[in-house]
């Protein structure tokens, strides 16, 4: 994709050249005909959005090609499927029921890997989700509420009840309730109750599934994701998982050499990163139910 990348560029180059002196013309006409600075403003503002946009869009469809074939070839690597868009989010209803992602009034998809860890089904995608607010004057403007990687780990058996770990909120918990049936449970590691509350239906099956060694991996993908809200659910049989480890999975600047290497290895680590977690978990839980 070098040589792709290459022209790409160039025709960046072209298409603002010639694009910057129209927008200055623009902009100047806009100034003089509304003869305010918020005009001018504007105006450029508007100008160098829409010059920008067109001037970069074939470097957008190179960094599209290079990001699908680098996603398919590491997918293929360990036995999966990859789909940047167009995908049905998989239970992201549930994990929206279950607080684990924040109300939001807009969601939008991207770089969905499924396949199967060590007997068990799993989906991993990466949402973003936005807040509309409205001033006074009824103007909109829409707020990140979480941008993340979600996943579903799906095991042999069903679960007896429903357990969710989720983010200690100090004097907030409790203010914070899930449903009537939902009890705290209390756990024997400090640190971890220190980062992680846990409520269940089942107090039995929820200290099982939350045992030490899934407290050590998720300790351990908190720390990897530098504290970024990591946070869980047993329900039906599945492992529900929101981490806002922002957007990753990306090719990286298109300005620069395709041909490095650590653009690939950075994509891969966080990838493995992830894999990690799964497949402790999958290790000690699959255990766990199996023996039931």
């Amino acid at each position: 994709f070098e040589s792709s990348r290459r022209k790409a560029v160039l025709h960046f180059k072209e298409r603002m050249s010639i694009g910057v002196p129209i927008g200055l013309v623009l902009t100047i006409a806009a100034g003089l005909a509304f003869k305010t600075p918020w005009a001018w403003l504007i105006a450029a503002a508007v100008c160098g959005i829409v010059i920008y946009a067109v001037a970069y869009a074939p470097l957008q469809r190179v960094s599209h090609s290079v990001k699908k074939n680098f996603l398919n070839l590491i997918a293929n690597a360990i036995g999966g499927r990859y789909a940047l868009d167009g995908f049905s989010p998989p239970a992201f209803d549930r994990l929206r029921a279950l607080d684990l992602v924040p109300a939001h009034d807009c969601a939008r998809f991207e770089d969905h890997f499924s396949g199967e860890r060590l007997g068990c089904a799993f989906d991993l995608y990466e949402a973003h989700l936005e807040r509309e607010t409205k001033d006074k004057d009824g103007d909109s403007s829409w707020t990140t509420v979480f941008r993340g990687q979600l996943i579903r780990i799906h095991f042999p058996k069903p679960f007896l009840g429903v357990t969710v770990v989720r983010r200690d909120a100090g004097l907030f918990n409790g203010l914070r309730t899930i449903g009537k049936k939902f009890d705290r449970i209390g756990l024997s590691d400090p640190k971890f109750e220190r980062i992680f509350e846990v409520y269940g239906t089942d107090q039995v099956e929820a200290r099982a599934l939350v045992h030490p060694f899934f407290m050590e991996r998720l300790l351990e993908i908190e720390s990897a994701y530098e504290g970024k809200k990591v946070r869980c659910g047993f329900e039906t049989g599945d492992l529900l998982v929101a981490i806002e480890g922002g957007d990753k999975f990306e090719v990286g600047d298109m300005f620069k050499d395709l041909a490095d290497p650590e653009r690939a290895r950075r994509i891969v680590r966080d990838i493995a990163q992830i894999l990690k977690l799964m497949d402790a978990v999958l290790t000690a839980e699959t255990a766990h139910l199996i023996g039931r």
